[in-house]
């Protein structure tokens, strides 16, 4: 059943990545809005798109990752370093008063839900990883 739900996670990660990548690309100034972002600087619609190429490929990457979980499990490994540091910044910023909470909430709940739903369903024990790999190659 961890297996299962390892894979559904990883394409829902993949899912929410790919969207908001896309987003960041195609309408930075509307995710600018929505997250109470006004009037910053053109060029930061331009960092924007960049950090929105880098979220679809990485939903790409979680695609690939979902066909085998134990395979990749690299990827899984990637998911729990990007929550946690997603958090970490978030918590610094909104201590900073960078961001309010109203800004920042969204990302930090994300972001922390998917780390406990990675660190809950990750793999571990070598006999649980082998007997895992062989049911995923059958």
């Amino acid at each position: 059943m961890k297996p299962t739900l390892l894979r559904y996670l990883l394409m829902l990660d993949a899912a929410v990545l790919f969207l908001l990548g896309a987003l960041l690309v195609l309408a930075p100034r509307q995710v600018e809005a929505a997250f109470g972002f006004h009037d910053l600087p053109p060029a930061v619609s331009y960092l924007m798109g960049l950090w929105g190429c880098v979220l679809a490929t990485l939903g790409i990457g979680y695609v690939v990752a979902a066909t085998n979980p134990i395979r990749h499990l690299i990827w899984v490994q990637v998911g729990v370093a990007r929550g946690s540091l997603e958090c970490v910044l978030g918590v610094i910023y909104l201590a900073r008063g960078t961001v309010t909470w109203q800004q920042a909430a969204f990302g930090l709940a994300a972001a922390g839900l998917i780390t406990i739903s990675y660190l809950v369903l990750y793999p571990r024990g070598s006999a649980s990883l082998r007997a895992q790999a062989a049911e995923t190659a059958a």
